[in-house]
Parts: structure tokens; sequence; C-alpha cells
């Protein structure tokens, strides 16, 4: 007597029965929660604070008071006292490139806040596409294993009552070990993307995740034109260089301000010997030892740097984009082909018909391990195309500075 079993169980994957949670609901709440975006916040409260400061005027005026008692030789006592007030003067426009210096500066820090922003939703869609998949391929390795184990157990009991053989047994035996071991296998990945989306939304509490929900990946979604020029203009990252390079040129510039110096205005009034005493002066450093031309010229060299950097980074930046458009348009080509042939191929069908066949005694035991396995590939495999089409979207947004073009392009 031939095991009666079914098969189609494999096709029929089960949600994650626990709390739903979309992709949008993870990256908004990420946004929120996440404890990166604190830090972030004090680098822009710890820049606002230099801009302050860097605003100011950089010479505080200066008052002092000094009495005298003296003792006249031809006797008598002489109360005088002196009074002085000196104020620096700043030249050479120091304090508007020190202003603009730190300008740049909290330009900077709010954009790599941007950026974070966007790092941080960038990773939980990967951290929630990662976690989806291997939820779905732990079902289907667990799925495969008790159908197997199943079969290995009732080919056992047919050999006890001699209507199987050693061979089959050990087939089944072994097939079932396999399973066992992808499962495990599986297990261990499901496990790990789990942490890894309980890191990239910022929660450390061991929050079991929902039921998650994945739309669909609309492959005729319209690609937004000059990709180049959107990235270029809308990359944090971007911003945040072409802020540091105004930076280190107001740099050059105070440092090159700093080879003139700044003078010291003084009045001083005051009382000598019973007389009324006015003094109004002026004094200059002497830039002898030091003329400060070695901080300019480094300062120079610095903004020259950076100016080299930011323009090897746009390069750089245009192959991205080219390379992130090219590999876009392959996964979506490619996922357009698996959802033609969703529900093909190997369909419910001719696993049944293959089932009818194994009971009728026209297919033989390897046969349908085969079969079977075949079965569970395809799905794998559909399901691999699928997810590497969602990991190329979000390169592509994460490349043109832009995480909302992941939701914008689902069913």
């Amino acid at each position: 007597m031939r095991i009666r079993f079914t098969i189609g169980l494999l096709l029929c994957m089960s949600p994650w029965q626990l709390e739903a949670t979309t992709l949008k609901e993870a990256m908004e709440r990420t946004g929120q929660l996440h404890p990166e975006l604190k830090i972030s916040g004090l680098n822009i409260e710890a820049a606002q604070g230099q801009f302050t400061e860097q605003s100011s005027y950089a010479y505080n005026p200066e008052i002092s008071l000094e009495p005298q008692r003296r003792h006249l030789n031809g006797g008598g006592v002489a109360n005088d006292y002196y009074i002085s007030l000196s104020q620096g003067i700043e030249l050479g426009g120091k304090r508007y490139y020190r202003q603009r210096s730190a300008q740049e500066v909290l330009n900077r820090v709010n954009a790599e806040n941007r950026l974070t922003h966007q790092q941080l939703g960038i990773g939980t869609a990967r951290a929630f596409v990662a976690l989806f998949f291997s939820k779905q391929m732990f079902d289907l390795r667990r799925k495969q294993s008790v159908m197997l184990r199943q079969l290995s157990l009732a080919i056992n009991r047919q050999m006890e009552v001699g209507e199987s053989n050693q061979l089959d047994l050990n087939l089944a035996r072994a097939a079932f070990t396999s399973a066992l071991s992808a499962e495990m296998e599986a297990k261990h990945s499901f496990t790990l993307s789990q942490a890894q989306y309980q890191m990239a939304i910022g929660s450390s509490d061991g929050e079991e995740p929902g039921s998650l929900e994945l739309p669909r990946l609309s492959v005729d979604w319209k690609l937004p034109e000059d990709a180049f020029d959107i990235a270029l203009r809308s990359r944090p990252d971007f911003t945040a260089r072409r802020s540091s390079v105004k930076q280190f040129r107001a740099n050059a510039e105070l440092a090159g301000a700093g080879r003139i110096p700044d003078p010291t205005l003084s009045v001083m009034t005051g009382r000598e010997a019973g007389e009324q005493l006015v003094k109004v002066g002026i004094s200059f450093p002497i830039p002898l030892f030091n003329s400060h031309q070695g901080s300019y010229k480094s300062a120079l060299a610095e903004a020259s740097q950076i100016e080299s950097r930011l323009a090897w980074s746009e390069k750089k930046l245009r192959m991205e984009v080219q390379a992130a458009l090219y590999n876009h348009n392959s996964a979506m080509q490619t996922v357009a082909s698996a959802y033609q042939r969703e529900g093909s191929g190997v369909s419910p069908d001719s696993i049944r018909l293959a089932q009818i066949a194994f009971n009728a005694g026209e297919m033989d035991l390897e046969r349908l391990v085969i079969h079977t396995n075949q079965a569970l590939e395809a799905q794998l495999t559909s399901m691999e195309i699928i997810k590497q089409g969602w990991l190329a979207r979000i390169r592509l947004a994460e490349v043109l500075g832009h995480p909302e073009y992941i939701l914008e392009g689902i069913q």
C-alpha cells in the first residue's frame, strides 16, 4: 500500500501570525526613535553654540582702575588715580570669515543630520526585506522537513510489514536529513535577520516583529529623468561636502586675514599731583617672529584638498548612479518575468499529478523526492529574484538620495 500525503502545502504559505508591520511603518518608526538621531541632534546644538560664539566680537573692552597714594616731599599726602579703557579692533574681515566658517559648519551638521535620517531609513528597508524573505524561506524549509520526516516514518513502517525496501528507506532518510540541515541553516539566517532588524530600527528590548507585509513591486515604475543631477542636488552627504568646501575656504581667508595685526585703542584719564591727565594711545603687534604665513599656507592646502575630494566624489557618484540604474533595470526585468511565471511551471496541478502517479505506482520514490525538491527550489528562486528586485530598488533610492522612491514604485 502506497503512502498518501499532501505535497501542496509547499505552495500554501501562511503569513507570520503576529502583529502586522509594514515597510512604511518600520521606516517611519526608525525616523522617530533611533538613538543615533539624538546624537545627531546634539551635534546640531553644539554647532549652533559655536556659531553664536564666532558671530560675537573677538575682543572685549578692558577697563582698569589704579588708585595711588603718595607722600609729598614738602609734606602732605596726594591721592591720585588712573582709569584706562582699551579695546582691540579686528581688521581684515576676521569676524566675517569666522562667522561664515561657523555658519558652514552648522549647514554641514544639518546636512549630516538629514543624511542620518536617510541612512537609517534605507538600512531599515534593507533589514525589513531581509527579514521578510528569511522568514518565508524558514517556513518553506520547515514544511519540507516536516513532510519528509513523515515520509521517512511511513517508509519505515512499510518496511516493517514488507511493503518497502532498504533502498527506499535510505533515500527517505537522506532526504529528511538534508531537509533538516537546510531548515537549521534557514532558522539561523532568520534569527540573524531578526537581530539585524532590531538594530536597524533602534530597538534593544528584543521585541518580536509582527507579521511583516511587503507590497508588490511595480516593475513599470517610471524612473526619474536626469538621475545624476537629482542625486547631486538631493544627496545630503554632497550638501555636507559642499559646506565643508565653503568652510575651509573661509578658514583660508581667515588665516590670510590673520597676517594683518589687530591694533588696540586705549583711553586713560586720571589725576596726578592735583592735575587732571588724559591720554589716548594705539598699539600694534609687530609680526617680527611670526607672520602667520605657515597657518595661511596650511589653510590653503586644506581647502584645496577638500575641493579635490568633492570633485572626485562627484565623478564617483556618476558611476554609482549608472550602476544603480543598470542593476535596477535588469532586476525589474527579471522580477517581471518571475511575476509572469508566478503560478506556472511547477504548479499545484503538476504536484498533485505527481502525487497521484506515486500513489498509483507509476512514479518511484526517488523521482517523487526530486520533483518535491524541484518545487521547493522553484519557489526559493522566485523569492530570491523578488528579493534582489527590492534590494535594487532600495539601492537606487539610496544613490539618488530619495528614500521615498522605495515606497513610490509599489502596487
